[in-house]
């Protein structure tokens, strides 16, 4: 389809990367998502929300705060108590116990079963034999300029996406010249960044904790990153960051419990969708479910 309908070898990569998010390479992803682009594109795309994604958390706490919602922060669950086949209990990382009639657990599917329940099934042998989605490497910065020649969605490429898609989910490094996104949210939203000020984003998709297992690289590779970028666009965007916040695999894996800092879970290749992806209401248990 790709080749039906462009003729810029760069546009069909920036409308392959999709498959990068899905756990795969456009090589061997079914065709079915390329709807997601085709949807993208044909009908309303994706809104930008004022003030940037955050402000959606905002208002769903405004709203539970209306109906007395309680939230606990900081409170990692480690464990389950049970009887006669139903889910009575969680316990934390301190030991503290929290009942409850219904359990929606938000972590991944796959690894709350085999790290948490026990499930053999879901062992960390088998777990680390499932395909999983890429490991984000992400970069977070606020620079005192405007940043000219830099847009709202900006995809740097190489020349050797075919060797690079081949190698990416499975190498020990990140490849010396890699593919990145850049999203400048205050491009088109100035209330993202202060004044004369900018709010970037950079994503660049990398091998998860079982292929690269060491990233003390980290700032390195950030560096490397934005160096490739302001030399691209022709502006030294170094020597005006006020900000920077670096997020390795490693990060996201001790944040937010993404397991061995796979940003999505599971991939969405064939025999991982559908009927073959864990389901979201638990096999054994029936009062636990899972986002």
């Amino acid at each position: 389809m790709l080749e039906e309908t462009f003729e810029s070898d760069e546009v069909k990569v920036i409308f392959s990367l999709v498959s990068f998010f899905l756990g795969s390479t456009p090589f061997k992803t079914p065709s079915i998502y390329s709807l997601l682009n085709f949807t993208e594109f044909r009908h309303d795309g994706y809104w930008h929300i004022n003030g940037g994604m955050y402000t959606i958390v905002e208002e769903i706490l405004t709203l539970l705060k209306k109906f007395d919602v309680e939230i606990i922060y900081n409170t990692e669950i480690t464990g389950v108590a049970n009887s006669n086949g139903v889910l009575n209990s969680l316990t934390d990382s301190k030991g503290k116990e929290w009942k409850a009639d219904r359990f929606i657990i938000n972590s991944d599917a796959a690894s709350f079963r085999g790290l948490i329940l026990n499930r053999k099934k879901f062992s960390r042998v088998k777990l680390d034999r499932m395909k999983w989605s890429l490991a984000p490497f992400t970069i977070y910065l606020g620079v005192n300029k405007k940043i000219p020649n830099l847009y709202y969605h900006n995809y740097f490429l190489g020349n050797n996406f075919t060797e690079y898609a081949g190698t990416l989910f499975t190498s020990d490094t990140l490849p010396s010249k890699p593919y990145y996104y850049v999203n400048m949210p205050s491009y088109y939203d100035e209330s993202t960044a202060p004044p004369g000020c900018e709010n970037i984003f950079i994503l660049c998709p990398s091998p998860d904790l079982r292929y690269k297992k060491d990233w003390n690289d980290k700032n390195e590779i950030a560096d490397s990153i934005i160096s490739d970028m302001s030399e691209r666009i022709n502006c030294d965007i170094k020597s005006h960051i006020e900000v920077k916040e670096i997020y390795s695999p490693v990060d996201w894996q001790n944040k937010f419990n993404l397991y061995q800092g796979s940003g999505l879970g599971l991939s969405h290749d064939m025999l991982q969708v559908g009927a073959f992806r864990p389901s979201n209401k638990d096999e054994i248990f029936p009062n636990l479910y899972y986002v």
